[in-house]
């Protein structure tokens, strides 16, 4: 074993101290002068840096220089000091002093900002389709060179890049799978299903992901093909014939035969084990398809429930509107207390209980039977007459609350006549509308379109239901982006087409819910 492997790494001691705040700013900013060739930095260079920060409100030239000789100490700084046509003391100590950065700390910072990118970026792992047809492609050229024979120095140069290039896709297509298998078993990915944005697009997602699937098993069986029929004699006169041309390259470093073959042979021994399974394990592929098969089926069910969800809830009010209907058609209390139970039945019932058996039949029902009636009594000391007067004491509503009700039913006639209005139509043409819509109106259609996009009926079109019961079709009339103009803003959505196939009034959708 490497004795350097069991070394303490003091120069990354600055990513958790007491003052990691302060010492990872100081190191960052030394990394960018770095990288525009100021590799010598002044303190007071260092200090305006800091000080345009809030954090280092309070920062002083003292608190730097006790920093910046903790650094030095930890070799992550390396002191230069110049001693030369020095003509003050403080400009001895201080305009006199600059530091620069170590290797050691270089690559940590280079590290790390990669590290940052890779976390923070828009993809969060992705798969181009094209990712192993690119593969099979360099295995494809590799597979064509023949060993038979020593390979002169410009066959030499084209087996090497071909060996690149297939590391190069290979080494691509390994990253971006495992991003994408990272990211879809992350915790976030449910949270980010249950929007309706991610609603809107889900069908164009999961068709993303299909395409990569299809190429790659379209692509896995060829490359399979290749890799079980390149021998293991020849894949060792290929790293042989590489090492030679590997050795012919000039480098400062010492690098064995031994360290470049290995080397080969890892990348290789990768792409087989990527594609092939072992007896213990399964293949990457394989493990691929099984992830991105379960996430698809995922999506679709949570977007599904989330959408049915939000649908439902809009949909009940017409249930609630028959109810009303039945309630406000009774005859007398009476008969509204009959409806009443017959929907909702005793409120916190859980037992049926009778005092005795009334007949031999087992094959009967409750209702068979006559009721018996028992005495209901209070567990609890029954209500007094002052405390029945309490409770039926009316709170005052003031002439602010009601004039606030009264122009809330008006707020909701009046959307509600709109929106009526505009289902009455048999046609919608999105941008064909001419006059500036109103919030409410653009959220309701894109509702009308997220519920619509959930049911699709073959060829394009799509079927939906609005919350007034009127059901209608959809369709996207060509593939340009068309903005909506809306009193608050533009909205830019396909270019879609509604045509209403049954329109009902408020008073047929009373009528007609059972």
């Amino acid at each position: 074993m490497d004795l350097s492997l069991t070394r303490a790494i003091q120069e990354a001691s600055y990513l958790s101290t007491q003052k990691t705040h302060r010492y990872r700013p100081i190191l960052r900013y030394m990394y960018e002068q770095h990288r525009i060739f100021n590799n010598e930095v002044l303190p007071i260079e260092i200090f305006t840096h800091l000080k345009q920060f809030p954090e280092f409100g309070d920062y002083t030239l003292e608190e730097q220089d006790a920093d910046l000789s903790v650094l030095v100490g930890n070799n992550n700084l390396v002191l230069n000091q110049d001693n030369t046509d020095a003509v003050t003391l403080e400009e001895l100590i201080r305009n006199r002093k600059t530091y620069s950065l170590t290797e050691y700390t270089i690559e940590f910072e280079k590290m790390l900002i990669f590290m940052e990118k890779k976390l923070h970026r828009i993809r969060g792992g992705s798969l181009d389709k094209k990712l192993t047809e690119h593969l099979h492609n360099a295995l494809v050229k590799l597979n064509g060179f023949s060993m038979q024979t020593e390979l002169d120095s410009s066959s030499l140069v084209q087996l090497y890049e071909a060996w690149e290039e297939l590391f190069e896709r290979f080494t691509k297509l390994d990253n971006d799978a495992s991003d994408y298998l990272n990211h879809i078993s992350g915790d976030k990915l449910d949270s980010k299903m249950e929007t309706d944005a991610f609603i809107v697009f889900k069908n164009q997602f999961c068709s993303y992901l299909t395409d990569f699937m299809v190429e790659l098993n379209r692509n896995s069986p060829a490359i399979i093909n290749i890799i079980t029929h390149i021998s293991e004699k020849k894949i060792q006169n290929i790293v042989m014939q590489l090492v030679r041309h590997k050795k012919n390259m000039p480098t400062t470093s010492v690098v064995s035969d031994k360290e470049y073959s290995d080397t080969f042979f890892d990348v290789w021994t990768g792409i087989r084990n990527w594609f092939l399974a072992s007896d213990t394990k399964s293949s990457k592929a394989f493990q691929l398809e099984v992830r991105t098969r379960d996430a698809i089926s995922k999506m679709s069910k949570l977007a599904h429930f989330y959408a049915e969800r939000q649908f439902v809830k809009k949909s009940r009010v017409t249930e609630f509107l028959r109810l009303a209907d039945m309630m406000h058609k009774s005859g007398n209390m009476e008969e509204a207390h009959q409806v009443f139970s017959y929907l909702f039945g005793f409120e916190g019932i859980q037992h049926f209980k009778i005092a005795r058996k009334p007949s031999e039949k087992n094959d009967g029902t409750v209702w068979d039977f006559d009721p018996d009636e028992l005495e209901v009594t209070y567990r609890i000391r029954p209500p007094s007459e002052r405390t029945i007067k309490q409770n039926l004491k009316v709170s005052k509503v003031s002439q602010e609350a009601l004039e606030q009700q009264r122009l809330l039913a008006e707020r909701l006639t009046y959307e509600e006549t709109v929106l009526k209005a505009i289902v009455e139509q048999p046609c919608l043409i999105l941008k064909d509308l001419e006059t500036r819509i109103e919030p409410f109106v653009r959220k309701a259609l894109l509702d009308w379109i997220s519920a619509a996009l959930l049911n699709p009926v073959g060829y394009g079109i799509y079927e939906g239901t609005t919350e007034l019961g009127v059901n209608f079709k959809l369709h996207k009339v060509s593939n340009d982006i068309i903005e909506l103009h809306c009193l608050d803003g533009i909205l830019f959505l396909p270019d879609f087409q509604m045509t209403f196939t049954e329109v009902k009034t408020r008073e047929k959708v009373v009528s007609g819910v059972s």
